[in-house]
This record gives C-alpha cells, sequence and structure tokens, in this order.
C-alpha cells in the first residue's frame, strides 16, 4: 500500500496543531478539506485515526502508533527533498543530524552553529527527538549522524561513548548552595525536581536515594533535563541532572554542586559505518568530540571522561 504523502502531513500537522482548524492555516487550506484528507487516510489505513471526547479530537492508540511512523517517514521525505535541491543548484554538502532533548539543547547548536562557520555552504537538518525515537529515525535512514541516550541498540554504525558525572543543582541564595558537595541525604530534605523513572538515569537516582534509606517521592517529574533546569531556576525544587545540561543552563540561576556518591550519566554519537564517510560528517563528528572531551566551565561541573 503506498498513502499519498499529502493526506500523512496534514495527519501529523493536524496531531502536532492539536485541532484541524489550527492544522488549516498552517496548511493554507480550508478545515472541510483537512477533514476530507483524514477521512481518505483512515479508509487506506483501515482505522480509526481519532476520535471525539467532550467535543475534541483526540488521538486514538493506533493513531498514536502510526503517528510515530508517519513523522519518521516523512523527515525521510523532506530531507531527499533538501538533497534534491541541492543536487540542482550545485550544492552537495548537506547533513542530517538527530538529538535527544539534552544534546539538542546542550550539544548540538554549538557545535553545528561552528560546523556553519566553517562551511558556509552546508546546508544542516536539525531532528529532535527522544532517544528511541532518535535510533528509529536513524534506522530509518532519515539521518546521517545522531545522538542519543545511553544504551542504544542500533546495528552497523560508528558508536562513540561519552560520559559525565550527574551533579546536583539548587536555585541560586540556596541553602544548599553552600556547601562543597551533596549527597541525597541533603537533597531529601527539600523538595525534588525529578526525571523520569522511564529513564535509565532516573531509575538509578531513585536506587541512590533508596540504597541510603532515604524516601524518593519528586513533586516535580519531567523527562527533560532542559524543563528540570528551568524548574529549579525558578525555585521549585532542587534535582540532579547532567554536568553538560548544568552548564548550559548556569545562567538562568541555578548552582551546581558535585553529587555524592558519584553517578555517570552516558550517552552516544553514532554515524553509519563507512570506510569513506563524507568530509561534512567527519567534520562535525570531531567537532562533537573536541566539545564533549573538553573542562567543563562551571565551578562544580566536573569535566567528563570519554570511553571510546
Amino acid at each position: 500500500m503506498v498513502f499519498d504523502p499529502r493526506l500523512l502531513e496534514a495527519f501529523r500537522t493536524v496531531v502536532e496543531a492539536g485541532s484541524v482548524t489550527a492544522a488549516a492555516k498552517m496548511l493554507g487550506v480550508t478545515q472541510p478539506a483537512v477533514s476530507a484528507q483524514i477521512a481518505r487516510l483512515e479508509t487506506q489505513a483501515g482505522f480509526e485515526l481519532f476520535e471525539r471526547a467532550s467535543g475534541r479530537l483526540v488521538i486514538t492508540f493506533r493513531g498514536r502508533r502510526f503517528y510515530e511512523e508517519i513523522r519518521t517517514a516523512l523527515d525521510a521525505l523532506e530531507r531527499l527533498g533538501q538533497a534534491a535541491r541541492g543536487i540542482r543548484s550545485g550544492e552537495t554538502e548537506s547533513l542530517a543530524v538527530a538529538g535527544h532533548p539534552s544534546a539538542s539543547i546542550s550539544l548540538l547548536p554549538e557545535v553545528v552553529a561552528e560546523l556553519r562557520r566553517r562551511r558556509p555552504d552546508a546546508r544542516i537538518s536539525l531532528i529532535n527527538r527522544s532517544s528511541e525515537e532518535v535510533a528509529a529515525a536513524f534506522e530509518a535512514g532519515a539521518v546521517d549522524l545522531a545522538v542519543a541516550e545511553w544504551p542504544i541498540h542500533v546495528q552497523g554504525v560508528e558508536l562513540r561513548r561519552h560520559a559525565a558525572d550527574c551533579v546536583a543543582i539548587v536555585p541560586a541564595g540556596h541553602p544548599l548552595a553552600a556547601r562543597d558537595a551533596l549527597t541525597p541525604a541533603d537533597l531529601a530534605a527539600h523538595p525534588i525536581v525529578g526525571m523520569s523513572d522511564r529513564r535509565l538515569i532516573g531509575h538509578r537516582v531513585r536506587e541512590l536515594f533508596l540504597e541510603d534509606g532515604l524516601g524518593y517521592d519528586p513533586v516535580i517529574v519531567s523527562e527533560f533535563f532542559s524543563a528540570i533546569c528551568g524548574l529549579v531556576a525558578a525555585g521549585a525544587g532542587v534535582a540532579i541532572v547532567d554536568a553538560w545540561s548544568a552548564r548550559t543552563f548556569a545562567p538562568m540561576g541555578i548552582v551546581a554542586r558535585p553529587f555524592r556518591p558519584a553517578l555517570r550519566y552516558e550517552i552516544g554519537v553514532f554515524r553509519r559505518a563507512s570506510a569513506s564517510p563524507t568530509p561534512l560528517a567527519e567534520e562535525l563528528m570531531a567537532l562533537i568530540e573536541t566539545r564533549l572531551a573538553a573542562p567543563l566551565s562551571s565551578q562544580s561541573a566536573p569535566a567528563p571522561e570519554t570511553d571510546r
């Protein structure tokens, strides 16, 4: 079965815009036209994509699974279109890069900007997804180079593992900011903003508290270090994050202190295994390696170690 890309794009836009009305405005068509496209796609797929609840469209379970596949497929089509435009214009250097939330905020912007300074003709496509979606996009051929949280289960890649110590972060002016290092016992006496247990690092943090005989009941839970840093800066509590994120968000008003016992946060940088990688991918990989190996400038964020 071959799906019309226009129908897939209409469905993705409805999901991401939150309504048929908003999607119609984004696509520059009428609301009935979008509704008709969704109906046609449901007929082709053989299942309902949305259901109505209290007068609002709600994506179905099958629709959600279909949406994840569509997003990956459309990313690949968009990359194909970019490649075609580059070939027509004589521009051959292009790169698609995917990163999980932490890398997309604390790592990739700086290194991609540096790559563009060195190669002003290069065209870069950035895809920001969860670690699992990053791996799926890579396997689907939608990206050339990717960064995701460890563990990573992708075959046939050149993989570099990197790790940094986690640090405890508190709002500027917080009593714990006067300590040289912080432990689970120090943090347990304050509201904690925690990483979701669905992430490996969140599960390991919980285990450390339980091993010390302490309760662990975060007042706020998130799957993104960026959100956790923002919440701590706003005074919502204290937290444990990776040192890279702590460095990025330090200007917002957070203070980082070494966390004891030591807790490592690992990521992987990977690209397709090739005897002759493209020069652009090679250069970006080198920039990422240099960035991750550089000493962290934060006064309390220990430098990451690299495990090749």
